[in-house]
């Protein structure tokens, strides 16, 4: 064993022991014992950090480099154009407090020609690894940017062992949404905001009707949201509704930015 080797042994030794136990061994000659003597230190175990430092650091130093890597092939050229750095928050946005409009989103993003931007490749293929069908739509919205990390990274993969259907890929997933709203999808605008702010504002709706509203609003119309959204701020804030109807109203506009971010050029 060499010296340095021999030393850094014993220091460890001491470390296991303690420096209130055992002083730390005396630098050998050359390099660490000049550390020492040029920059003493007070306390047994400010020398002892100190020279643990200053071992680590030659020790690293006298690595060996190991053979040269074969080079990377970049990925396959992918001429779609990347999604908008507004895109991009949106995601983050969309993500942490309505999830519920991410399928919608991924879709539109391919509709539209586009191809997510570098930097959320792999939080979208780790997002959703166990999700084959999801796996498949980020996969699609990465390109071959996507497919190449896979490759380099398999743990990026679907886990799942079963391929999605392109059907269930293309098409974005049903939602529970109760028969009275569910005619209401493909009415005019000021009909479903009447409905909906009117429905808050009479109580007629309610918070136990969160979940289907929340769907309600991620499936109807985009023509629909900002009208929508108008109406809900206009909700009695007397209402014991009234945190439901800007917390959709939130949903609405977010929604409405996600696709119009994207269809824009």
């Amino acid at each position: 064993m060499n010296a340095v080797g021999g030393y850094w042994n014993d220091m460890v030794t001491v470390a296991l022991l303690g420096t209130d136990r055992r002083e730390p061994p005396v630098p050998p000659p050359g390099t660490f014992a000049d550390l020492a003597a040029d920059d003493p230190r007070a306390t047994p175990s400010q020398r002892m950090l100190q020279q643990v430092a200053a071992v680590a650091v030659a020790q690293r130093a006298g690595v060996q480099p190991g053979p040269v890597a074969a080079p990377l092939s970049p990925p396959a050229d992918d001429g779609r154009p990347v999604t908008p750095p507004s895109a991009t928050a949106t995601w983050h946005r969309i993500v942490r407090e309505w999830p519920v409009l991410e399928d919608e989103w991924l879709l539109t993003v391919v509709a539209t020609g586009r191809r997510v931007a570098p930097e959320l490749v792999v939080p979208l293929l780790t997002r959703h690894r166990t999700d084959a069908t999801r796996h498949a739509r980020a996969l699609l919205a990465t390109g071959s940017l996507g497919r190449w990390t896979v490759g380099l990274s398999p743990r990026l993969g679907s886990s799942s062992k079963k391929a999605p259907s392109p059907e269930a890929v293309a098409c974005l997933p049903e939602l529970a949404i109760m028969p009275e709203l569910a005619a209401l999808l493909g009415a005019p605008a000021s009909e479903v905001a009447r409905a909906v702010a009117g429905g808050l504002d009479s109580t007629q709706l309610g918070t136990t009707h969160r979940a289907v509203l929340v769907n309600f609003v991620a499936r109807v119309s985009v023509d629909t949201l900002a009208p929508l959204a108008r109406a809900l701020d206009r909700v009695d804030p007397a209402q014991s509704s009234i945190g439901l109807a800007f917390a959709l109203a939130d949903l609405a506009r977010l929604r409405h930015r996600a696709l119009t971010e994207l269809e824009s050029t």
